[in-house]
């Protein structure tokens, strides 16, 4: 009995993923999902207590299974820091920038559906601002990053709260690319690559050395006409 419940549930679903894919979440229909694994929408519910249960259902275990790698890379890099020469700080983050991001690409490429569900189809549930939860990431990752630089004094120049945000929100757009846009794996792996040392190289430029916050001369270009005005 309880062999057959299970049987059930993991048709129930295999059926939703390929109903959610196909319609998101709003337009998915539970009488589908029922009629394709052989069930009444009753007995699904039986299962799951509503739809956003059944799509949470879905997608949660990739989620934690995420926060563990993050938490486990995010402590991995800590341990790096604390024995890495004070005279290379500045270069750390080049090293280390692209084992994070290869870690991740390999989970996602692994659960390339389920990060679809997330980022494409989540609209009307707790997981539609999706985004802004990898950015939220992103930021406490770095902030440590930060935390162990001041402590050597080494942070010239540290972000702002904003800067910050907005410098994380690039850092992480390119796997919001990836996604959307289902490269294939060694294209992501290369795209991520260059995209993490660029944003790397920017950082230490910003903050560990202290001279791109004056952009000299370009930044005092006199505008010819005035506000608002246009030309035909």
């Amino acid at each position: 009995m309880a062999r057959d419940k299970l049987l059930s549930k993991n048709l129930i679903l295999k059926n939703a993923k390929i109903e959610f894919l196909d319609k998101g979440f709003e337009k998915a229909s539970m009488r589908t999902i029922a009629r394709q694994s052989g069930l009444t929408v009753g007995a699904i519910y039986r299962y799951f207590k509503s739809k956003e249960d059944l799509f949470e259902a879905l997608v949660q275990p990739t989620l934690d299974e995420l926060m563990k790698i993050f938490m486990r890379e995010l402590d991995d890099a800590s341990n790096k820091q604390k024995y890495t020469n004070i005279q290379e700080g500045y270069d750390m983050g080049l090293i280390e920038s692209h084992t994070g991001i290869l870690c991740f690409l390999d989970y996602l490429y692994d659960n390339f559906d389920d990060f679809t569900l997330l980022f494409k189809c989540s609209q009307g549930t707790k997981f539609e601002n999706i985004q802004d939860f990898f950015v939220d990431m992103e930021v406490k990752g770095s902030k440590m990053y930060i935390a162990e630089m001041e402590a050597r004094g080494i942070m010239k120049n540290p972000f702002t709260e904003t800067e910050l945000h907005i410098f994380c929100t690039m850092s992480i757009t390119p796997i919001f690319e990836i996604i959307d846009h289902r490269y294939d794996y060694e294209e992501a792996v290369r795209i991520s690559k260059l995209m993490s040392y660029g944003q790397s190289w920017a950082w230490n430029k910003i903050c560990l050395l202290g001279d791109s916050r004056d952009l000299g001369p370009s930044c005092d270009l006199k505008l010819e006409k005035e506000p608002g005005s246009s030309e035909i």
